[in-house]
C-alpha cells in the first residue's frame, strides 16, 4: 500500500511517501511555507516519479503544533481522501517527531515552539527499536521543560527557541533529528493505523490544539 504522509505542525512541511515497508521520498521544505502544502505535496511526488492517483491512503500530523499549520495540512488530506474514497489516519506529531530520532540514548523529549513564551513537548522511550510515549503530550514554559530535562535529553525544532529563552540549556543535552525524514515517519507511522483500522472519519476530523489558540482567546 502506498501511503502519502504530510507534515505541516511546525513552520515547515514535510511530505512522505512509503509503499509497504520501503520508504519512497521524504523531504522538508525551508521556513515559513504553510501556504504551500499542495504544491510542495505535488513536487514532492513528482520527484519519486509518483501523482497523487498513485496513492492509496493518507497520513497527516494532527498536533499538537501550528494552529493554522495543522489545519492546512489536514484541509489537504481531508481533500485527497474524500476526492478518491482513501483511508485517512492522523499521526500525532509529537510521536512523528520521535520517530525522526536517531539515538542510542532511550528516554527524551520532543519539543516544539509553541509560541507566546511556551513549549510543545513529550516524553518517549527507545528500547529495541520499540517507541514508546511516557509523558503525554503537554504544553508548558520554558521552566518546566527544564525542570525535565534535567534528567531528560531534548530534541525537536524547539530546542533552538527553548535554548534562547534559558541557557542553562547546553548543546550537551541535545540529540540529533532528522527534519527531512519526518513527513515519512508520519507515512510509516499512518501507514500502521490504517492496516490496524485507526482511521478517521474526513467529514469531522480534527487538529489536536491541546492549547485554546490566541484568536479565541481573544475574542472571549
Amino acid at each position: 500500500m502506498t501511503i502519502l504522509g504530510i507534515e505541516s505542525s511546525d513552520d515547515f512541511i514535510s511530505v512522505g511517501v512509503l509503499t509497504g515497508s520501503k520508504m519512497i521520498i521524504s523531504r522538508s521544505s525551508e521556513g515559513k511555507k504553510k501556504n504551500i502544502v499542495h504544491s510542495f505535496m505535488i513536487e514532492t511526488l513528482r520527484e519519486a516519479g509518483l501523482t497523487l492517483f498513485d496513492i492509496e491512503g493518507v497520513a497527516v500530523s494532527i498536533g499538537p503544533g501550528s494552529f493554522t499549520g495543522l489545519r492546512v495540512g489536514l484541509a489537504a488530506a481531508k481533500g485527497i481522501c474524500w476526492a478518491r474514497g482513501l483511508p485517512m489516519a492522523g499521526v500525532p506529531s509529537m510521536k512523528a517527531l520521535a520517530a525522526c530520532v536517531k539515538s542510542d540514548r532511550e528516554l527524551f523529549l520532543t519539543v516544539k515552539d509553541a509560541k507566546r513564551d511556551e513549549f510543545y513537548y513529550g516524553g518517549f522511550s527507545i528500547s529495541d527499536g520499540v517507541l514508546t510515549q511516557i509523558i503525554p503530550d503537554a504544553v508548558g514554559s520554558a521552566e518546566e521543560i527544564l525542570s525535565v530535562a534535567d534528567r531528560i535529553w531534548v530534541t525537536g525544532p524547539g530546542v533552538e527557541a527553548l535554548r534562547k529563552r534559558q541557557n542553562d540549556l547546553g548543546k550537551s543535552t541535545e540529540i540529533v533529528y532528522n527534519p527531512e525524514s519526518l513527513g515519512g515517519e508520519v507515512a510509516r507511522l499512518g501507514s500502521a493505523m490504517i492496516a490496524s483500522g485507526q482511521t478517521l472519519e474526513p467529514s469531522d476530523s480534527a487538529p489536536v490544539y491541546i492549547r485554546i489558540p490566541a484568536y479565541v482567546k481573544k475574542g472571549a
